[in-house]
């Protein structure tokens, strides 16, 4: 996803975090890597910019980070079970079929 040079650091960032969490909502996790790579991109560009980020910004932005990737886990974890959950209950189904 291409920056947007017309916004400020910090509503960018915000912008790219509210669309990273869609995408994990989504459970879409390739478009999700790729927005977390435009976040990180960007963060760093903030950070070594003229017009650098306070703490409290920072404080803010990797609590905002930390609860996405929490989500994202929370969803890795339920597909995780989900498919662990198919393959036994195909296992069952062929171990029936076979007597």
């Amino acid at each position: 996803m291409p920056l947007i040079t017309d916004q400020q650091p910090a509503e960018q960032i915000k912008q790219l975090l509210c669309e990273l969490e869609t995408l994990v909502n989504n459970n879409d996790a390739d478009a999700a890597a790729l927005q977390l790579e435009a976040l990180n991109t960007c963060l760093k560009s903030w950070c070594e910019s003229a017009e650098q980020p306070s703490s409290d910004e920072l404080i803010t932005t990797q609590a905002h980070i930390n609860a996405i990737l929490t989500q994202a886990n929370i969803h890795k974890d339920d597909s995780f079970k989900a498919l662990l959950k198919h393959k036994k209950s195909d296992k069952a189904i062929s171990a029936y079929k076979s007597t």
